[in-house]
């Protein structure tokens, strides 16, 4: 092939203008015209140099000054600067990324550490960067609210799968008890430290310096926070709570749930206290205007004491209550006492009752209806008054008829009397022959 001279002399021409134009290493621009962040910075000197250089603090492309206060990435570490004159800009080293580990989880040993198999068939313990979990397996460790979920939350994730281990240079290698420090990517993409932190079992933890995904780990915290999922919820965000604490805080809220639904009971919430029980028990009881019915006559339900003991996942609440109802028949409050359990199951991140037996114990009887009350007793007739008598005036009385005479006398009768007979009227018989009132006196 010939090679004819004008082809020569326009390509060493076209070499010439591209190296006129070309920008020179002291012209104090970075060589890779990339978005950076604070992390691309090994310190907050060398990060406020280069945000001056590029036009700060009225001008920041890569948005390094957050809070707009003049002074970029103020959490990395010291040596630090504060000043706002320009200087020549550092170009910060791009280190090179790090090269995945093809591996296997073989085991789950809590929510922040798996063991995984190598490539080349090593098994090592890894800890996950940038995550921290209850714990739940560690021994002479009380096992901490949160643990056991976060560990079956773990196993969910990543165990017997393919995994990618990601290493980060700004972290030790392997940490103080000789557990190799990776993040754990699944083969689809999915972060589990950070699914971890979104699904509320994992907090954010930074050991000595930042990690790389330290931005998009605290945006998956901030997310289960505020959705309120796992520990956030179930331990109030406390994420070494103990066992012991959890199972105090479980029982504690099962007494406050019987509380609660008496209370409503009371304030005559029925259908928010119809929610609190489990469906098969709604089932049982009937449907609600008929459950409602039983409380139509209450004045009130009062917990005098309650005790829970927990028995695997389930709640067992024992209860005394007084109560107040009227009577349907007299209208009188009538004071009962009761005593039984409640049976909880977990639901929704607090109980649903599934069982209640309560039997009465003291108090008054109640008719709840009016068909309970007794017939009324049928009305006593008023006795009949006495027969008149007419006594003429006499006493002893001396009705009319035949002639009376005083017995012992000349008198023919044919009816007699024994005296004395007093007179108080016109003496038809003639018995007061002396006018003194008094006949028969002899």
């Amino acid at each position: 092939m010939v090679i004819r001279p004008y082809c020569v002399v326009s390509v060493l021409a076209a070499l010439v203008v591209v190296l006129m134009f070309a920008p020179s290493a002291s012209a104090g621009v970075p060589a890779v015209a990339a978005d950076l962040d604070c992390s691309d910075f090994s310190t907050q000197a060398a990060a406020q140099n280069y945000f001056l250089s590029i036009g700060g603090p009225s001008s920041d492309p890569d948005r390094l000054d957050g809070d707009n206060d003049g002074i970029a990435c103020e959490s990395n570490p010291c040596p630090c600067s504060y000043s706002t004159t320009p200087t020549t800009p550092t170009t910060p080293t791009q280190p090179s990324p790090p090269t995945p580990s093809p591996a296997t989880v073989t085991r789950v040993v809590d929510g922040d550490t798996v063991v995984a198999r190598l490539a080349d068939g090593r098994e090592i313990t890894v800890r996950l960067i940038g995550i921290d979990t209850p714990e739940g397996m560690k021994p002479g460790v009380p096992v901490e609210c949160g643990g056991e979920q976060a560990t079956e939350a773990m196993r969910g994730l990543v165990e017997g799968q393919d995994v990618s281990l990601v290493s980060d240079p700004s972290q030790d290698a392997v940490d103080r008890f000789g557990r190799s420090l990776f993040y754990v990517d699944r083969v689809d993409g999915v972060d589990a430290g950070e699914e971890m932190l979104r699904a509320g079992w994992a907090e954010v933890f930074v050991f000595d310096r930042d990690f790389g995904r330290l931005a998009s780990y605290r945006e998956a915290e901030s997310d289960a926070e505020g959705f309120e999922r796992g520990v956030w919820v179930r331990c109030d965000g406390d994420f070494h709570r103990t066992r012991a604490d959890e199972l105090r805080e479980r029982r504690l809220s099962a007494v406050s749930f019987i509380r609660r639904y008496y209370r409503r009971i009371t304030n005559r919430q029925f259908a928010t206290a119809w929610t609190m029980l489990a469906r098969p028990l709604r089932r049982k009881l009937g449907p609600l205007y008929r459950w409602k019915a039983g409380y139509r006559r209450s004045r009130g339900v009062s917990v005098v004491s309650a005790r829970a003991r927990l028995s695997g996942r389930r709640a067992v609440v024992n209860v005394r209550l007084g109560s107040r109802d009227v009577d349907a028949c007299s209208g009188r409050v009538v004071r009962q006492t009761f005593r039984g359990h409640w049976v909880l199951a977990p639901h929704d991140d607090s109980w649903g009752a599934m069982r209640v037996r309560m039997h009465k114990t003291g108090g008054g009887r109640v008719n709840l209806s009016k068909s309970a009350c007794p017939a009324p007793p049928p009305p006593v007739p008023a006795p009949a008054p006495p027969p008149t008598t007419d006594c003429q005036g006499y006493s002893p009385c001396l009705p009319p008829g035949p002639d009376v005479d005083c017995a012992g006398g000349s008198g023919d009768g044919p009816r007699y009397v024994d005296g004395p007979v007093y007179v108080n009227g016109s003496d038809p018989y003639g018995l007061d022959s002396d006018g003194d009132g008094v006949g028969c006196e002899d």
